[in-house]
């Protein structure tokens, strides 16, 4: 009896009980806007159907649904009993079509065989309090551009600020701006945006109706530079606000309480802006020298060259560097490097290169390096250098011209065969030294009584073998790694490579060409490290400069090298 008592007092203490089913409506406002939508959520509590609720046709309102559901479940333990409950939301929107007052009727739910009927509801429709003025416009270059030149753009967003009477609050441009929809498009403007480098405002205006208001006034700030010449199309620019109708206050849950302002209804308006039409041209050909390479603007141009002392067919290395000298932003990424291969007065007397340059660019100068080489000796200097540009104001070129720079280049010597090949090797002779032979042999140089002990071993196989087995071990190992480090090492590696080079100039019997100047100098720069004939070698590498670049004809460089190497130890 006592073990059945405790059995009911346990089941009696974990029991469950579920609250009543129940349907109802959650629709708190009892005033609306007309054309802005009111959320209505019918509410299914401890119910088990998977029938959906259906909303009959209301006058005066369009009604849609929200997809999906939103479930919830509780369990609660009161007096030592557990109480579950559950409840399945289901939301729609009714969007009043008439100013004035709109019933809502009692609407009848069938769920889990049984019927509920919601109370019926009236709701006051006005005019929505605000015009909600939102305007856009962009203003800036509107007129044709040159190829290279910026074009500077103004956006400025105005948006009515919202006040709302019942709570006394009024937002702030932060507020507002943070109304806008993500699904706006701001064009070419998106990037300042989101750097932050928008300024706001606030002036004094008049709304749609006429009334006057305040406005919060947004302006950005952008430039663009075209990239082909034509029609410069962008891209659109519309702007999407949920403008606030009313706001309410949410108290908040945490220990310190307190509540906070939310947007309780809001109204869609949108505002796109007329973007300008410019057609980008290509600086006129009157006039225009035939070394400009595309420069727009008004530019400072300084040459460096680096070495100024050379011999014939050496390269020089020019490093120019041009600086942007407008005002405002500058974007360098389309300039592009002086044409000096079009320079008469440089050319005839260097060879220089006729590929496009990169260039790095730091701030608003960008900076280039060409190598030129020398064509013939006694070259005194550089000749000024030029940069010329497009100047969209006056439309004209202009022309900024370098300092000459002076230089010396040498001319090559030639050196025969003969002076390549050195004189007699000086052989040297050491004097015998005296031997002393001392009476004896080998035992004069010990004595004492173990002298007389005999020294026989007896040799047997065992011996034999414990004698020379170790040693071969040794021997056949070092002679394995000495193989293998030697066919690695640095000077097998050399070994190889000079007599492939030796090889290559022994094969040529001539350099009329490019191609057998290059293989001699390559060759030749191979053999540099033996030191026995880096002199001769130097000489030979200066004439191979020389008949590459500089157009001087060697026709005895192959005879010579190939006279180098058969006298090479």
């Amino acid at each position: 009896m006592k073990y059945l008592f405790t059995l009911l007092f346990t089941f009696s203490l974990f029991s469950s009980v579920s609250f009543a089913q129940e349907v109802f409506v959650d629709m708190p406002q009892n005033q609306g806007y007309i054309g802005i939508p009111l959320k209505l959520v019918v509410v299914y509590k401890d119910v088990k159907t998977d029938r959906e609720p259906t909303i009959p046709e209301i006058d005066g309102f369009t009604i849609s649904r929200k997809p999906g559901t939103e479930t919830s479940s509780q369990t609660t333990f009161i007096n030592g009993k557990v109480t579950s409950t559950s409840t399945i939301k289901f939301t729609y929107y009714l969007t009043p079509q008439r100013v004035g007052s709109l019933d809502i009727p009692a609407i009848t739910f069938i769920a889990d065989g049984k019927a509920f009927q919601t109370v019926p509801k009236t709701i006051e429709i006005v005019e929505t309090p605000t015009s909600g003025a939102l305007k856009v416009q962009v203003k800036g270059t509107n007129s044709n551009v040159y190829l290279g030149q910026p074009i500077d753009m103004t956006l400025q967003i105005f948006v009515e600020q919202f006040t709302d009477k019942n709570l006394g609050v009024t937002l702030d441009a932060r507020d507002m701006f943070s109304l806008f929809s993500n699904n706006s498009s701001f064009g070419l403007f998106t990037q300042a945006l989101q750097d932050g480098r928008a300024q706001v405002q606030t002036i004094q205006g008049t709304s749609i109706e006429g009334v006057p208001t305040t406005f919060y006034v947004y302006t950005v700030q952008a430039t663009t530079w075209p990239e082909t010449t034509g029609t410069l199309h962008f891209d659109p620019i519309s702007i999407i606000a949920n403008y606030p109708i009313s706001l309410s206050r949410q108290r908040s849950t945490g220990f310190f309480g307190g509540s906070s302002l939310t947007v309780d209804q809001a109204e869609l308006i949108s505002a796109q802006a007329e973007m300008p039409t410019i057609e980008v041209l290509t600086p006129p050909e009157n006039d225009r020298p035939e070394w400009h390479s595309g420069a727009v603007g008004n530019f400072d141009f300084r040459v460096v060259a680096e070495p100024t002392n050379v011999n014939v067919g050496e390269p020089i290395t020019l490093t120019m560097r041009v600086t942007d000298l407008s005002s405002g932003p500058v974007n360098l990424d389309y300039l592009s490097a002086p044409a000096l291969d079009r320079v008469t007065a440089l050319t005839s007397k260097f060879k220089v290169p006729d590929k496009p340059l990169g260039g790095t660019i730091q701030g608003r100068t960008k900076t280039f390096t060409e190598t030129i080489r020398p064509r013939s000796g006694g070259i005194t200097e550089i000749p000024p250098l030029p940069l010329s540009s497009f100047d969209p104001v006056t439309e004209t070129y202009t022309t900024v011209w370098t300092n000459p720079i002076p230089i010396t280049v040498e001319t090559v010597a030639t050196v025969s065969a003969n002076d390549l090949v050195g004189g007699q090797v000086q052989s040297t002779t050491m004097e015998p030294q005296q031997i002393t032979e001392v009476d004896g042999g080998i035992l004069a140089n010990y004595t004492g009584i173990e002298l007389l002990q005999s020294q026989t071993t007896e040799v047997t196989p065992a011996l034999v073998a414990t004698i020379t087995f170790p040693p071969l071990v040794f021997s056949a190992l070092g002679c394995f790694i000495l193989v293998r480090r030697r066919a690695q090492s640095e000077t097998s590696i050399l070994k190889s490579s000079k007599k492939a080079a030796i090889q290559t100039i022994l094969s040529l019997s001539n350099a009329k060409s490019k191609e057998q100047v290059q293989q001699i100098a390559k060759s030749l720069r191979t053999l540099e490290k033996d030191e026995t004939v880096s002199v001769e070698i130097k000489s030979l590498l200066q004439r191979c400069d020389a008949a590459q670049f500089g157009g001087f004809n060697d026709s005895t460089l192959a005879h010579d090298a190939k006279t180098l190497v058969e006298h090479m130890p």
